[in-house]
């Protein structure tokens, strides 16, 4: 950013600043307590930078939880509003919205009372036409204990400007009888602290204390239209709508198969988040012990305190850890294996997904019916799929592809996995500063050595595998034809 002119008015820092990659657009930023640029609140900057990758079609409501929120002083936190106001939203405005302006603000609540510690206007250079301009409201609150109303919003917004125009005599015509600019959108963003829904406390009692074992839950991170359409159809009609239902015969377990980076982890996160369900991820380091009998007792407890919970999905990544008992050489593996087994019996459970690059390892009692469902084998993506991919990547991280661009990714990543295509976008748009090119795209290919025989192979392998299976089983193994 360039900073034009900064001043101190009573209390208050103002700042005139014209940002570097929007330079026909002018921050106005006030704050009214000291603010310390920082970096601890980057992934707040992120997450909030997601809402304004399209053009805003409604109001949005963003909850942030966690226990950093809780420890991040006010003076850093109130530095979200320069970040914001100075990279995300001149570019937001630029290329979606040149006849509209931002007003953001950060405002800590103390006992139900508001305190607007740092606002900013995001407008055209040509400051003569404010009061005409759509204005999209942007609210940061902190320590909020009651119910998000407009009123409080539709306060917060004239507050705001009152504040702006006094303290950066902007010369508006603003009082208590005149109206602000129109409100077009309200983006609220809800900052709290961990909540007792973001983790599950087990209690294991040993000899005379207690262990506390915590177990994270959180929302899934993707959506159905993140996975393969061919795969997306036999998902919702063999999983999603008996359970939804609540059929009888709905799943209760559900093994994902494929090689490394195929999208296993993605295709567990769209079943959960279709279903409604928030995602309990259990690890060995989460019950894992040194000491003799701990770990069968700590998972015991554990299995026990998730069984009867409805609104959670149970995740177990690179299940490849419970391998057959015969091939054990631990007893106290083979008893977790055990645990596991008879766990995946009970009726009254949760969904359980797992997935695993080498299933020819797992205990064969593992995947029969009963244990596991449903068995999904999913392969290398078809170019349908390489395409989108490309693109969602590609919308992730605010870069514009053409047609011609887009024909080249699909022809070149015949082969690549999910998470190849993925870091090939990033590589060639560090290549070309930000936008990509044919020269760029071909120098970022030349950094991949896919070995396509032995890729073919592994599909190959996964397509034998699938006939093997005994039961229910989904399959998105593209042909030869369909990958090139």
């Amino acid at each position: 950013m360039c900073i034009l002119m900064s001043h101190i008015v009573g209390h208050a820092m103002v700042y005139t600043i014209t940002p570097l990659k929007a330079p026909n657009y002018r921050v106005i930023l006030v704050e009214t307590k000291p603010v310390v640029a920082n970096t601890s609140i980057i992934p707040l900057f992120n997450i909030i930078s997601k809402i304004f990758r399209a053009p805003l079609i409604a109001n949005v409501k963003l909850k942030v939880k966690g226990k950093p929120i809780e420890k991040i002083e006010r003076a850093k936190l109130a530095y979200i509003v320069s970040l914001l106001s100075t990279i995300t939203i001149p570019i937001y405005i630029m290329e979606f919205e040149q006849n509209s302006q931002v007003l953001i603000s950060y405002i800590e609540m103390n006992n139900d009372e508001p305190s607007v510690i740092s606002t900013a206007l995001v407008t055209k250079k040509n400051l003569k036409r404010i009061l005409d301009r759509e204005t999209h409201f942007v609210i940061i609150l902190r320590g909020l204990s009651k119910e998000l109303t407009s009123e409080f919003i539709n306060n917060m917004y004239k507050y705001s400007w009152k504040l702006l125009n006094s303290l950066a005599n902007l010369q508006l015509d603003i009082n208590d009888k005149t109206e602000s600019p129109r409100k077009r959108y309200t983006v609220a963003v809800l900052l709290e602290g961990k909540s007792e829904e973001d983790s599950i406390e087990i209690n294991v009692p040993e000899m005379h204390d207690t262990i506390k074992i915590r177990v994270p839950v959180r929302e899934p991170l993707w959506r159905l239209e993140d996975i393969p359409p061919k795969l997306r159809y036999d998902i919702e009609t063999i999983i999603l709508r008996p359970i939804i239902s609540k059929a009888p015969y709905a799943p209760k377990g559900i093994l994902i198969i494929g090689p490394p980076g195929v999208g296993k982890s993605v295709t567990a996160e769209t079943i959960a988040g279709g279903l409604g369900l928030k995602l309990v991820e259990i690890r060995p380091s989460i019950y894992r012990s040194m000491w003799y009998g701990l770990t069968e007792k700590i998972l015991e407890h554990l299995l026990k305190g998730l069984k009867n919970r409805k609104n959670i999905a149970i995740l177990m990544d690179d299940v490849d850890f419970l391998v057959g008992r015969q091939i054990s050489i631990h007893e106290t593996h083979i008893s977790e294996i055990t645990i596991f087994l008879r766990y995946l019996q009970e009726p009254s459970r949760p969904l359980l997904i797992m997935t695993t690059n080498t299933p020819e390892l797992l205990d064969p009692a593992l995947m029969r019916p009963g244990r596991i469902d449903v068995i999904v084998v999913m392969g290398y993506p078809d170019k349908e799929f390489r395409r989108y991919i490309a693109l969602k990547s590609a919308e992730r991280y605010r870069i514009k592809l053409d047609e011609n661009i887009l024909n080249s990714i699909e022809r070149i990543t015949r082969w690549f996995t999910n998470a190849e295509i993925d870091a090939l976008i990033r590589l060639a748009a560090s290549k070309g500063d930000g936008i990509i090119t044919e020269d760029a795209l071909q120098w970022a290919r030349q950094r991949f050595n896919i070995n396509e025989q032995m890729r073919r192979n592994i599909q190959d392998q996964l397509r034998w595998f699938a006939e093997q299976i005994q039961g229910i089983t989904i399959k998105y193994i593209p042909n030869d034809n369909e990958i090139v």
